[in-house]
């Protein structure tokens, strides 16, 4: 019984494992052509990729992009929407993102 207690416990962690691996990106070719082109405007010929870094970010059902260099003092100023847009929400908008937002992956935002 112990057994397959132990082979049922590793099944399931295998399963959950398996089903959040379609959220994550495997590099930042992975990430949508207009957030690449972001991210080269933003750190462009400043030599930040070693400290730039790209949240993916789950929000009421969307995807949302968090491109953030490590020294910025602007915290969330880099947040954009699927579409490349940055959200125009008021402070009760703020509050509702950061108590319900799910960081799904933290990736380098160059290669």
């Amino acid at each position: 019984m112990k057994k397959l207690i132990i082979l049922v416990t590793i099944f399931s962690v295998f399963v959950i494992l398996s089903c959040n691996k379609k959220d994550l990106l495997n590099s930042s070719d992975d990430f949508p052509v207009w957030l690449q082109q972001k991210i080269t405007e933003l750190i462009g010929d400043q030599k930040l990729c070693e400290i730039t870094d790209v949240t993916v970010i789950e929000y009421n059902g969307k995807r949302y992009y968090h491109i953030y260099a490590g020294f910025w003092s602007c915290v969330y100023c880099q947040l954009f929407d699927e579409q490349g847009n940055r959200p125009n929400w008021d402070n009760k908008g703020w509050e509702d993102f950061f108590a319900k937002k799910r960081d799904i992956q933290v990736r380098p935002a160059c290669k």
